[in-house]
């Protein structure tokens, strides 16, 4: 029996990422008729790409209420949207009844389109120095700037001459007091200054850090982040996407701080014919899973994201904490940094020289 799923007439075929309020509608039919789903026990629309299965989102069985037999409608929530990279995708809507599984369509998956939002669009990027810091940096930078040598101190007036002996005579007038010593020279803006204050050695760091150990994934961050009612193989939690096509014959380290409550967790990346695993973090414990990789360039075609998932499917609901996710060159896990697109940029750090140099002073 054919099973097919096609778009309602006026549902959108397109949403752009961030957008949790665009709704699909869709139509179930089996060898042309259209199906009753609300017999169904479980609704479940699942979401992949050219590499493979992605995530999913149950629809509740009381949402069919008031739509046409075989409609249903899927409001995408930002964890079915969260981290996945505008292109094309596919969908499958899974029905669960007392009779078993029925997967709609039977052949090719259903296509839509994410596109990208105006902030993903191409254009400056935008630092995390904002000008209240820069404030801040140079008001450090001119606390610790060391001031001009005091000048010398004048010398003392002559004593003046003693006056006659007499039985009963009065002292001599003091002497002239002696002229004031010039005053010392202004203290000047110079490296040993500035290139010293602590708020613009920090500036600088932030710069080097993008040489090296520098994170190829956007989007992560360093904060415990915590995902309850994950199930199956891991839906509900993130994937990211590297920001540079990697490379063949490359070594890659991939690490992540993970907290899985009652299942074994690990991370994961898409290669060749197969899904890497990373080193296996056990329930109820937490710690880094890291896995260390060198791709052929099968392997390059095939990467597409990396993420974090049980080590077996499961059915209940628990809770998994990450934080730090990274992908770097070499084999050596290092501690996390955000990828450089998402720091100070080098052309940033020439643009506060400049303003640096315009009152007088350098950094170098």
């Amino acid at each position: 029996m054919a099973k097919t799923l096609e778009f309602t007439t006026k549902s959108p075929r397109q949403i752009k990422q961030g957008d949790t309020e665009t709704m699909f509608t869709f139509i179930c039919k089996n060898t042309g008729t259209v199906v009753d789903l609300t017999q169904a026990t479980n609704i479940i629309a699942k979401i992949g790409n050219y590499s493979g299965y992605l995530r999913s989102q149950p629809i509740a069985i009381t949402s069919l209420t008031g739509l046409k037999p075989g409609w249903l409608n899927l409001q995408p929530a930002s964890t079915l949207m969260a981290g996945l990279p505008a292109g094309s995708y596919q969908l499958e809507i899974w029905v669960i009844d007392q009779a078993g599984t029925s997967i709609y369509p039977s052949d090719t998956p259903l296509s839509f389109t994410i596109t990208n939002n105006i902030e993903n669009e191409g254009g400056d990027t935008i630092t995390t120095i904002t000008f209240d810091d820069f404030v801040e940096a140079m008001n450090k930078a001119a606390s610790t700037i060391a001031k001009g040598d005091k000048g010398d101190k004048g010398d003392k007036g002559d004593k003046g001459d003693t006056g006659p002996q007499g039985a009963t005579g009065q002292t001599g007038p003091q002497g002239a007091k002696g002229d004031k010593g010039d005053k010392g020279d202004k203290g000047s803006v110079d490296n040993a200054g500035l290139t010293t204050a602590p708020a613009f050695v920090k500036l600088q760091t932030q710069v080097n850090d993008s040489a090296a150990g520098t994170n190829l994934l956007t989007g992560t961050n360093n904060t415990l982040t915590t995902v309850t009612n994950v199930t199956g193989w891991g839906d509900g939690l993130p994937a990211y996407h590297p920001a540079e096509k990697l490379k063949a014959n490359q070594t890659y380290t991939l690490s992540c701080y993970l907290e899985p409550a009652a299942h074994d967790t690990s991370i994961f990346m898409k290669i060749a014919h197969r899904n890497a695993m990373g080193t296996v973090i056990a329930a109820g414990s937490k710690g880094i899973s890291t896995l260390t990789i060198t791709l052929t360039q099968e392997d390059v075609e095939a990467v597409s994201n990396f993420w974090i998932a049980f080590c077996n499917n499961q059915t209940d609901k628990s809770a998994v904490s990450f934080r730090g996710f990274k992908l770097e060159k070499g084999s050596v896990a290092t501690d996390w940094c955000p990828n450089p697109s998402e720091i100070l940029t080098q052309s940033d750090y020439a643009k506060i020289q400049a303003a640096i140099v315009a009152l007088g002073g350098s950094l170098s």
